[in-house]
């Protein structure tokens, strides 16, 4: 990846971008045909070096127009509500962890809830709830066109994996090696239903065999080019 002229965001590929200021988790965005998305934005702690980042990168990525969260940890969500209100754009974030966000119910552990009491930031206003039908857990949609969004429960009941092109973003519903293979995230605690996020695993690995992803984007590692086997 390289560093684009007149801003700080890094290229993975074409119409997609790495955040350098996205406090505590990997941040991207994706541009469309008159949209732009900032997927997990941080920590509320790094909100100011966020929001000069994305000023600055506006020549490659347009305006921001849409706030996508993984899942509500604060270390992926905090800064949403800031730069919700500075920007004027919806969030969205999948249903079932749009109520604990918003603090309609708990969260699912008490280490959760610990961490949540830590962060003590305001919540994004009226998010947009990313939900699949009943009785069809993995059902996909969109947040806009070519941005697909892949329910993948576990880490967080309303964990959500996104698609855009050859690029899959999954937060924390797994890690993923240099090679860009994935295993399950290593704070066990920290997992709400272990059974859903060994499903979710093989919905992702299914995925990446299935369609042309070259690159993966976890939450707490670096972008991983896939590797795939050659064909005997």
């Amino acid at each position: 990846m390289k560093t684009t002229q007149g801003g700080t965001v890094r290229r993975i590929t074409d119409r997609c971008f790495q955040l350098d200021h996205s406090r505590g988790a990997n941040g991207y965005v994706v541009v469309g045909e008159g949209r732009a998305a900032v997927i997990d934005p941080g920590l509320a702690s790094g909100f100011a070096k966020l929001l000069r980042e994305l000023r600055d990168s506006e020549s490659q990525t347009g305006p921001i127009t849409d706030i996508v969260l993984t899942h509500y940890d604060p270390d992926h969500s905090g800064a949403a509500a800031r730069l919700q209100r500075e920007l004027d754009v919806p969030v969205w974030i999948g249903a079932a962890d749009a109520e604990i966000l918003s603090g309609e119910k708990e969260a699912p552990s008490g280490a959760r809830r610990f961490m949540s009491a830590l962060s003590r930031v305001k919540n994004p206003a009226g998010v947009r709830e990313l939900t699949a039908p009943a009785g069809e857990p993995h059902h996909e949609s969109e947040v806009f066109p070519g941005l697909t969004v892949i329910p993948t429960p576990g880490h967080t009941p309303g964990h959500v994996a996104l698609q855009w092109g050859p690029v899959l973003f999954v937060g924390d519903a797994v890690s993923v090696s240099k090679d860009g293979a994935l295993r399950q995230f290593s704070m066990g605690p920290l997992i709400a239903d272990k059974t859903l996020a060994m499903a979710s695993e093989a919905v992702l690995n299914e995925r990446i065999a299935a369609t042309d992803v070259e690159w993966v984007c976890a939450g707490h590692n670096p972008p991983a080019r896939v590797i795939r086997a050659l064909a005997p």
